[in-house]
């Protein structure tokens, strides 16, 4: 719950840390600053992003952008792909396709949420899109670092996403409160499950779909 808010005051600084129940670091998890809608508005600039697809892998797995952003979806492989998603914040459907015919594959994220895409011929290919209301968002390095600057003082919810939370788990919802100068220091300890893709199918003789 937000306690209070300096609107006027966005020197402050937000330094996160990630780590597992070992106390390992955990990369590609994203941290977001829960702000009120009014002060949400003012960092809602959008951050056009692009996932690649590499080695039949996309390139990255996680991306963190703002609400209204759009992501290119580029083939650079030599071989064919069916890029989707059925999440309910933004379903579409990109036909097969190969590299150099795919400048315009471009989806807008509208609405804010979790979308995992995947890919109709491979079905070990994952990716996820984080979209978040502002762009105090952020997505942890390997170390599990996340750093997130400029922000307001105030007291807000944190909200901590990676791919492997437990399935009945959206979020972990932490709280921080930033002073009116310096830097806030946080360390959040998530239990991740098992890696959950289908497992890679070996290379076949043929290049054009595995």
């Amino acid at each position: 719950m937000l306690l209070a808010v300096s609107p006027l005051s966005y020197a402050q600084n937000l330094s996160v840390t990630i780590i597992d129940s070992d106390g390992a670091g955990i990369a590609d998890a994203v941290v977001e600053v829960v702000l009120p809608a009014e002060v949400a508005a003012r960092f809602a600039t959008s951050n056009d992003a692009e996932i690649d697809q590499v080695d039949k892998e996309f390139v990255p797995t996680t991306t963190a952008i703002v609400v209204g952003s759009k992501i290119h979806f580029p083939n650079s492989d030599d071989i064919l792909h069916h890029v989707y998603s059925f999440s309910p914040i933004n379903t579409f459907d990109i036909p097969l396709y190969g590299n150099g015919v795919n400048a315009s594959f471009i989806e807008e994220f509208a609405e804010a949420g979790v979308v995992e895409i995947g890919c109709n011929i491979h079905d070990w290919m994952l990716a996820y899109v984080y979209v978040a209301n502002s762009s105090k968002v952020a997505l942890s390095d390997a170390e599990g670092k996340v750093r997130i600057d400029g922000l307001p003082a105030g007291t807000y919810p944190l909200r901590v996403w990676h791919a492997r939370l437990p399935r009945n788990t959206d979020y972990q919802m932490e709280s921080v409160t930033i002073q009116d100068s310096g830097t806030a220091e946080l360390i959040v300890s998530l239990e991740l499950e098992r890696e959950r893709r289908i497992r890679r199918a070996p290379s076949a003789n043929s290049k054009r779909y595995r």
